[in-house]
């Protein structure tokens, strides 16, 4: 019992201690925080989604502009095939039959361990592909994230009545390159940063699994496919964290402060960090089942994939922002009104010496 009671004890000493560590400052909000949602975050963003679905589908569109490059990569080595992919770099000419349309992955015609050695450097030219275009996808999400985070906030910006009519004219595109225009810097280096992140952590799982396939892998290998999961899972975290974080902090907190808070974040509340990431990645997850359903999850992925996860990072981001950093702010706040209260006190009221009248 005493046991479990020091353990209790260091756990919230260890979370104190991070809370105190987040950098603080007030949200770069345009209008009055609205008040507080009925039905929870979850009916939150159901609501969101559904009312803003045809402004959400065009950013989504706009999003997959920049993120062509990628799709490029990933549809031409799938379509084409790992194997196939792997003769064309190893530039024979004369290629045995294929059998990807299987599932195999395998010819007829080359040994097994020579067809597993082109298929892994297939996968490490589509990863190393995608790590170098994810900056780009970077300048796309700079516009979607501002967009959802406005729309989470409340804030009305979609919509501007035209002098002439006074009808409601559709600002989206107009408010979406805004975005682009206002966040790309900070976006695009926070894209940049997961990029190593990734491409780092996918190396070292594939240098397991050549091992693997090889039938080489010794400790050394198993210890890469580790470390290789954590970088991936955390970055990850703390990329999911850090992007909203751009535009709900936009000049109150310099990018080094933001990857500070997205770090705490991810350690603080790990469990809802990982939950959260989970769902805003659940359809690029849900890519890899494979059959037929891989192509139905594409098709939707296409029309809504990008602005379903700029939403589901932006209403999670204002979630922690409302529950802890600006609960924080405004305790600080507190105490440093009391603080200069008090100085101010103290300055003006000084020792007063009274004599004593002689009779």
């Amino acid at each position: 019992m005493a046991n479990s009671q020091n353990k209790e004890k260091k756990v919230s000493a260890l979370k104190l201690y991070l809370l105190k560590s987040f950098a603080l400052a007030p949200e770069a909000r345009n209008e009055e925080k609205k008040g507080e949602y009925p039905g929870g975050r979850f009916k939150r963003f159901k609501d969101m989604f559904k009312a803003f679905n045809q402004d959400l589908m065009m950013v989504n569109v706009l999003t997959i502009l920049f993120a062509l490059p990628i799709i490029a990569i990933v549809m031409f080595i799938m379509i084409l095939g790992a194997e196939s992919f792997g003769y064309m770099l190893e530039s024979v000419k004369d290629t045995p039959y294929l059998m990807n349309g299987l599932g195999l992955g395998l010819s007829a015609g080359a040994s097994i361990a020579q067809a597993k050695v082109m298929m892994l450097m297939s996968y490490r030219i589509m990863i190393l592909g995608i790590a170098l275009f994810i900056p780009v996808l970077g300048f796309g999400f700079a516009g979607a994230i501002y967009i959802c985070q406005k729309i989470v906030w409340g804030e009305k910006f979609l919509t501007k009545k035209d002098k002439r009519t006074g009808a409601d004219v559709n600002r989206t595109v107009t408010e979406y390159f805004r975005g682009v225009k206002m966040y790309w810097k900070e976006m695009v280096l926070a894209f940049s940063i997961y990029a190593v992140f990734f491409a780092g952590g996918a190396e070292l799982i594939l240098e397991f699994v050549g091992g693997l396939w090889g039938g080489y892998a010794n400790v050394g290998h198993y210890f890469a496919v580790i470390i290789g999961a954590i970088i991936l899972l955390l970055s990850t975290m703390v990329f999911v964290n850090l992007v909203p974080q751009v535009v709900s902090y936009h000049k109150t907190l310099n990018f080094a402060c933001k990857l500070k808070n997205a770090f705490l974040y991810t350690v603080t509340f790990f469990v809802p960090s990982l939950f959260m990431t989970a769902f805003a990645f659940a359809p690029i997850a849900l890519m890899f089942i494979g059959g037929f359903f891989t192509f139905i999850v594409i098709i939707i992925c296409m029309s809504v994939g990008l602005c379903y996860m700029a939403l589901v990072m932006a209403n999670y981001g204002d979630y922690n922002s409302e529950n802890v950093l600006q609960v924080l702010y405004s305790q600080s706040q507190v105490v440093e009104s009391r603080k200069s209260k008090k100085d101010k006190k103290a300055s003006t009221s000084g020792p007063t010496n009274y004599k004593k009248k002689k009779k």
